[in-house]
């Protein structure tokens, strides 16, 4: 389960997620009821690092508390390296500083514009997509994408 469809199936179920960590990295998730009562939580740095809260159940009511261990142990048995969305890139010209568009219907059409991904065009790319790519690509500039983009 990655990371970022943990996040929505908690606030599916209507808990918020709280974070502990670094302030650069997060090393565990805390989920807290409609209360604010922390009900249980789930380590991002070790595999099957989870608990409930002992008074979830009664908190919560069987049927909500067992979704949530569900969801927890889901999470907490993902293998580490499957948590995380890949790195994405943004391809740019190092010449007119326009971004590469890649049709997503027909990988051979492309165009030369702005970052956005309007329609049908893609412009974040993995790593294997652009180790895939067909064409002289080795002086362009590679942008990372950042999470929130």
């Amino acid at each position: 389960m990655k990371t970022s469809e943990f996040k929505k199936a908690v606030e599916a179920l209507r808990f918020d997620l709280g974070h502990s960590g670094d302030g650069t990295t997060i090393d565990m998730f805390m989920v807290y009821d409609e209360d604010s009562h922390h009900v249980g939580s789930v380590y991002t740095k070790h595999k099957y690092g989870m608990r409930i809260c002992f008074d979830a159940v009664e908190e919560l009511g069987e049927k909500k508390a067992h979704k949530l261990a569900e969801l927890l142990f889901e999470y907490a048995s993902t293998p580490l390296d499957e948590r995380e969305e890949p790195k994405k890139w943004y391809i740019k010209c190092p010449i007119t500083g326009e971004y590469l568009n890649v049709d997503k219907t027909n990988q051979n059409e492309m165009t030369w514009s702005d970052f956005s991904e309007v329609g049908h065009y893609k412009t974040k790319f993995t790593r294997a997509e652009i180790d895939a790519f067909e064409f002289e690509h080795a002086h362009l500039i590679e942008d990372e994408v950042k999470i929130d983009e």
